[in-house]
C-alpha cells in the first residue's frame, strides 16, 4: 500500500501538449454519452439527423447461426439489412468469430468495421444502440420425453445428459446447482464458418436427434428450431435464478466517441421497429419485457441486476459485518473451543499469535477468551502486523469494539506503515472508519509522503471511506504531500465511472464527493506549490464534468501556473477536446458560483 502513495503524483505536473482543439461539438468525440448534459444530447441528435452516410461497414459472425452467419442467413443479419434501408445505405459485412480475443479494440482500431451486432448493452468500454431486444438462456427437451423442469433444484436434472457450451452462464449456473455428472460440454470453436457442427445451436440439435436430454443454452438457439418445427420445450432460465444474469438486451456496439453514429442507427432502428419485430418472430427468438427496447417481448423478466448488484456494494461497504458461523457439518477439529484453547496454552503456544489468529478467523469469542488469559492487543505479530488493523482489514467492527474497549492504540502503525483508518480505508467499509473515528483516530495522520488519509480515499477511488471521512469532519481546505494537493485537487482527478455497476461498487461519484468538499469550504482556487489548481488538473484529465462543478462554484479560470499556462492552455495543449469545449463554452456563459461566495474555512 505504501508504493501506491505515488499515485498520488499523478502526473498532472507534466502535462504537455500534441493536437490542437477542433470544431464545437468537440466533446461528442470525447466525452462519454452518459455523462451528455441535456444541451449536449439535444446538439448531437440534430447533428445525426443532418448526417449521410456513404457506407457502413459492420462485424458479424460468420458461424453463429441462427444469429449471424457469411450466407447473411442469420437474423442479425437481416435486421442489418433492414436498418440499413432506414439509413439509406447497404451495409456490408465484415466476418470475424465473435470468440477471438480483442473483439472491440482490434475491429475498431484496425478500421475493420464501423459496428459490432449483437453486442450486450451493458458491455464495457463500448457504446451501445438502443437495445434491440431481450432474451434469456433456457433448458430445452423434447415434448415427447415426458420431462418436465420448473427450477433448477430438480432432482431429474441429475439424471439428464445436458449439453452446455464451454463459455456459457449456464455452465456456472449447472456448476453451482452441482450438476456434473452427465453434462455434455461442447467447445468453442473458432472456425465454426467452416464447420457448422460446431456451432452452439448443434446442441439443440442433438436434444432432437436423441443423442442427448436437454441443452442448457441461449434462448435463440433452441427457439429457431421450435420455430422450424422440432418437437421442442423451452423452459426460459432467467427466473430460476437469482445470482446470476441469465436474460440479456442486446443492441450493436459502436465506438465510445461515435454518438452521432450511435443516435443515427438509434433513430434508424425506431423506424424499422415492424420489420425487426417480424424478423425475431420468423425465427423464434424468445423474447424478454423490455420497456427501453426496439420489440419489447412478453417473457417476464427478473430485470437487471444492477439493482441487486447496487445493494450487495452497499452491505459490503455500508453496514456491520455479521458474524461467521459454524457449518453444520464442521468436524470437531475445525471449531477451536476454550477447552481446545485452554490446553493449547498449557502445552505453550503464544497467546498473542492465537490472539491475531483468532482476529484473522473473525471469532469474537476467542478473541474476548484470549485477552482474558493476557494476550496483548497492540503486540505485533511476526510479520508486524497488529490486530485492530488485522481486524478492519476484513471489516470486523465487533472485533475492533472489543480491542479498543482493552486499550488497542488506534493510530499504532503496522509493519507495512499502515494504521487501522488506512486499512479500514482500503477495504473501503464505512462503519470501520466511523467506530474510529468516534474513538479519537488522527484523522489528517499523513503517509510516510505527508498525504492524508482523506487524499488517499479520494486517489484510489475509496469513495464510499471517503465520503465516511468527510462526514467524520476532516479538513477539506489544507494542502499536503510534495505536491502541496488539496483534497479537491485530488478530486479532480478521477473521472465518472462509464458503467453503472463500476459507479456502485465505488460510491459517491467524485462530482458528489467535490460538492461536498465545496459546500464544506474547500478553496476551488487553491494553487500547489508549481500554481496548479484544481481547474487546471480537471482540465489536464479532460474531466468535463468537474470542470462545470468547479466554474459554477467560482473556479476562476484566468489563473495561471507558475509556467504560465491557464487551464484552456492546459487543455486545449493536451488534445483534450472534452475539457476545451467545456472550459469555452462556460467561461462565456459565466454561471453564478454554487456557494454563492459564501466559503469557510479550516
Amino acid at each position: 500500500m505504501r508504493g501506491a502513495r505515488t499515485l498520488l503524483t499523478f502526473g498532472l505536473l507534466t502535462i504537455s501538449a500534441t493536437v490542437a482543439f477542433g470544431r464545437d461539438l468537440s466533446y461528442l468525440k470525447s466525452k462519454p454519452f452518459d455523462q451528455l448534459t441535456s444541451a449536449e444530447l439535444s446538439a448531437a441528435k440534430e447533428e445525426a439527423k443532418k448526417l449521410k452516410l456513404t457506407n457502413l461497414v459492420a462485424c458479424a459472425d460468420p458461424g453463429n447461426l441462427p444469429l449471424s452467419d457469411n450466407k447473411k442467413e442469420g437474423f442479425e443479419n437481416k435486421i442489418a439489412e433492414a436498418v440499413g434501408r432506414k439509413l439509406g445505405v447497404d451495409i456490408t459485412f465484415f466476418w470475424r468469430p465473435y470468440i477471438e480475443r480483442g473483439l472491440t479494440r482490434e475491429t475498431f482500431d484496425n478500421h475493420e468495421c464501423q459496428i459490432l451486432l449483437g453486442m450486450p448493452t451493458d458491455y464495457p468500454d463500448l457504446l451501445t444502440t438502443v437495445p434491440v431486444y431481450r432474451s434469456t438462456y433456457v433448458l430445452a427437451y423434447r415434448s415427447d420425453k415426458g420431462i418436465s423442469v420448473k427450477n433448477m433444484d430438480d432432482p431429474i436434472l441429475h439424471q439428464l445428459r445436458i449439453g452446455v457450451f464451454q463459455q456459457s452462464a449456464m455452465r456456472q449456473v449447472l456448476a453451482e446447482h452441482d450438476i456434473k455428472e452427465k453434462v455434455d460440454l461442447q467447445i468453442i470453436s473458432v472456425d465454426a464458418d467452416l464447420e457448422p457442427e460446431r456451432q452452439p445451436w448443434r446442441q439443440v440439435q442433438r436434444v432432437v436427434d436423441g443423442n442427448i436430454d436437454m441443452a442448457a443454452v441461449w434462448g435463440p438457439f433452441a427457439g429457431w428450431l421450435k420455430k422450424k418445427g422440432a418437437p421442442l420445450t423451452i423452459e426460459p432460465v432467467n427466473m430460476m435464478v437469482d445470482n446470476i444474469p441469465l436474460e440479456f438486451s442486446l443492441g450493436w456496439g459502436v465506438q465510445n466517441t461515435d454518438v452521432v453514429l450511435k443516435l443515427k442507427i438509434d433513430m434508424a432502428m425506431e423506424d424499422a421497429k415492424d420489420e425487426i419485430a417480424k424478423i425475431l418472430e420468423d425465427y423464434g427468438v424468445p423474447l424478454v419485457k423490455c420497456s427501453n427496447c426496439i420489440v419489447e417481448g412478453t417473457l417476464p423478466s427478473r430485470g437487471t441486476l444492477q439493482e441487486r448488484e447496487g445493494q450487495a456494494y452497499e452491505d459490503r461497504f455500508m453496514t456491520v459485518q455479521k458474524s461467521h458461523e459454524h457449518a453444520a457439518d464442521a468436524s470437531p477439529d475445525q471449531i477451536v473451543t476454550r477447552e481446545r484453547l485452554e490446553a493449547w496454552l498449557k502445552d505453550g503456544v503464544d497467546v498473542n499469535a492465537e490472539l491475531m489468529n483468532a482476529v484473522v478467523g473473525a471469532d469474537a469469542e476467542r478473541v474476548r477468551f484470549l485477552i482474558e488469559k493476557g494476550a496483548d492487543v497492540n503486540k505485533p505479530d511476526q510479520l508486524g502486523a497488529l490486530p485492530l488493523g488485522a481486524a478492519a482489514s476484513i471489516r470486523r467492527t465487533d472485533l475492533m469494539q472489543i480491542l479498543l474497549d482493552h486499550g488497542a492504540n488506534v493510530d499504532a502503525i503496522d509493519n507495512d506503515g499502515m494504521t487501522a483508518l488506512q486499512h479500514a480505508i482500503n477495504v473501503n467499509h464505512v462503519p470501520s472508519i466511523q467506530i474510529l473515528s468516534q474513538h479519537g483516530a488522527d484523522l489528517e495522520k499523513g503517509t510516510e509522503k505527508g498525504y492524508t488519509a482523506l487524499e488517499i480515499a479520494l486517489s484510489e477511488g475509496k469513495f464510499f471511506a471517503a465520503k465516511a471521512l468527510i462526514d467524520a469532519g476532516v479538513k477539506v481546505n489544507v494542502a499536503h504531500g510534495p505536491e502541496k494537493l488539496t483534497p479537491l485537487m485530488v478530486c479532480a482527478t478521477q473521472l465518472q465511472p462509464q458503467q453503472r455497476l463500476s459507479q456502485l461498487a465505488r460510491g459517491p461519484t467524485p462530482l458528489a464527493l467535490a460538492e461536498d468538499l465545496i459546500k464544506r469550504g474547500a478553496d476551488v482556487n487553491a494553487q500547489t506549490k508549481e500554481g496548479i489548481t484544481a481547474l487546471m488538473i480537471a482540465a489536464g484529465q479532460n474531466n468535463a464534468p468537474m470542470i462545470g462543478l468547479l466554474l459554477r462554484a467560482g473556479a476562476d479560470a484566468k489563473l495561471k501556473s507558475s509556467t504560465g499556462k491557464t487551464a484552456l492552455d492546459i487543455a486545449n495543449e493536451a488534445g483534450n477536446e472534452a475539457a476545451t469545449g467545456a472550459l469555452k463554452f462556460l467561461t462565456s456563459a459565466a454561471p453564478a458560483p454554487l456557494n454563492d461566495g459564501s466559503k469557510t474555512t479550516q
